[in-house]
């Protein structure tokens, strides 16, 4: 199955909001973290059982509670009968191809986003779903693999001097949202210097170098598929009249998604520049081409009247001029050594050479 597109074939003829997971499993079995915290107080603790996580919900301070691993339907079904969340997002949360995308309703805002991050010794792209739904006081995050995107959000939150202590559910996940963009631009930045690197590479007319070209231009379409729907799912954030997300929090939205642009316009100038290189290999190939057919024209443009002659003085007549001749052979030799040195002189006072 292609990168741009998963099997959904579990999933093919069942109704809306139905629980299947499609993707790959990355983690052997799903682990829950609780954290709680506000202004004066931050607790972390690792829990087996969604049964306790109701002893951590309180309005008296945020609860964050970080799922990894996916692949447990069950798990994700009474998260969404626990919390009243919504049947269809519920059903995107497993769907591990799902395009990024917002949604809110009356008590939660539904947020799909892509985490990234690169393989430097294949120089390819790997992507994670990234789902968190907000509520009053509590966040819940999904992630794919056991890599924790927010190690430096949990970090912030540790440190009580950070604002994200003492701000409410919407900024801790507009603070996810914007390390996960941050997380673009760094991996984009990474693939544009491999490019850029390639270039003195160019003038190679290797197969390595062309395989190298198809294989940034591959990953630069599969980032862009990824980013590309983020703007769209910022400016719907933006507009949500929801009463959870709070006044000043718009602005750092707006913040954010200056920032997307800003991958997104990256994005185009490296996918430029690979075609530009592109184009530039193909024209060094024709060049080469163009150099070896001009030599064997100017090869066979000189031998043309030597053979010419060879030809004649080939034919089996029993009468012809010269043949008997002491020196013909070698007058015959000189003439056609001397009209192949008058047409390379010709050719280079042309510069055809």
């Amino acid at each position: 199955m292609a990168r741009f597109l998963k099997d959904k074939q579990k999933s093919k003829g069942a109704a809306p909001g139905s629980l299947i997971f499609i993707g790959k499993q990355k983690i052997e079995t799903p682990s829950i973290t609780i954290i709680k915290y506000n202004q004066d107080i931050f607790e972390s603790e690792t829990v087996n059982s969604i049964n306790k996580i109701e002893d951590y919900l309180s309005d008296q301070y945020i609860t964050w509670i970080s799922i990894h691993g996916l692949h447990d339907i069950t798990l994700i079904e009474q998260l969404g009968q626990k919390f009243n969340l919504n049947s269809l997002f519920m059903e995107d949360i497993l769907n591990t191809d799902e395009r990024p995308k917002f949604m809110d309703d009356e008590n939660h805002l539904y947020v799909i986003m892509k985490s990234m991050y690169i393989d430097d010794e294949v120089n390819k792209f790997h992507v994670d779903q990234v789902s968190i739904i907000v509520g009053k006081n509590y966040l819940i995050s999904f992630q794919e693999s056991p890599k924790d995107n927010f190690n430096d959000i949990l970090k912030r939150i540790k440190d009580g001097r950070t604002r994200i202590r003492a701000l409410s559910t919407d900024y801790l996940c507009y603070a996810m949202m914007d390390t996960l963009v941050d997380h673009y631009i760094y991996n984009i930045e990474t693939l544009g210097s491999y490019i850029e690197e390639q270039e003195q590479e160019i003038t190679e007319n290797g197969k390595e170098i062309i395989e190298k070209i198809y294989h940034f231009k591959t990953e630069l379409a599969y980032i862009r598929k990824n980013v590309r729907p983020v703007k769209e799912l910022i400016s719907r954030f933006l507009v949500s009249d929801s009463e959870l997300i709070n006044e000043r929090t718009y602005n750092y939205l707006k913040d954010l998604e200056g920032l997307t642009t800003q991958a997104l316009e990256v994005i185009e100038i490296y996918h430029s520049m690979i075609s530009d290189q592109q184009n530039s290999y193909n024209a060094n190939i024709s060049n080469s081409v163009n150099d070896v057919m001009k030599v064997l024209t100017i090869f066979s443009a000189i031998f043309i009247p030597l053979t010419f002659i060879a030809g004649i003085y080939g034919m089996n007549f029993q009468h012809m001029p010269f043949l008997e001749g002491r020196f013909s052979y070698y007058i015959l030799c000189i003439i056609m050594i001397c009209l192949a040195l008058f047409m390379l002189i010709y050719f280079k006072k042309k510069k055809w050479l």
